[in-house]
């Protein structure tokens, strides 16, 4: 299910003070909680790494700078900013508790789905 950000020609994939973070901005940049799971489970523990100890020093500065947009109206390179930084969180599982991409004695694909609509 690998989807990559969707970007205008010429705009910026993320804000300018994050652009040494666009990279990542193609993969992990998506819409909605089961999105961000399939990339975190479609990908190598080696690039789940690699995201995680690049884009985990910055989300403080990251939430920080979303804190005062509202939710529902961010569009663009700040809307990619929050998707990837919810991303961040599917990759602090593997990174942090699993120790692997999917968890372990666990069935993939799984039957959890969030329910509501995916704002971001």
């Amino acid at each position: 299910m690998m989807q990559a950000a969707t970007t205008v020609h010429d705009e910026r994939l993320l804000p300018e003070q994050f652009a040494d973070l666009e990279r990542f901005a193609p993969y992990w940049a998506v819409n909605g909680h089961e999105a961000r799971r399939y990339q975190r489970h479609d990908t190598t523990m080696e690039e789940v790494q690699r995201f995680y100890d690049t884009v985990y020093p910055r989300a403080d500065e990251a939430m920080k700078y979303l804190e005062p947009l509202g939710l529902r109206e961010l569009t663009g390179a700040d809307r990619r900013l929050a998707q990837m930084i919810l991303s961040l969180g599917q990759a602090s599982m593997s990174v942090e508790v699993h120790r692997e991409l999917r968890v372990p004695y666990s069935s993939w694909p799984n039957k959890l789905k969030i329910l509501g609509d995916d704002v971001i």
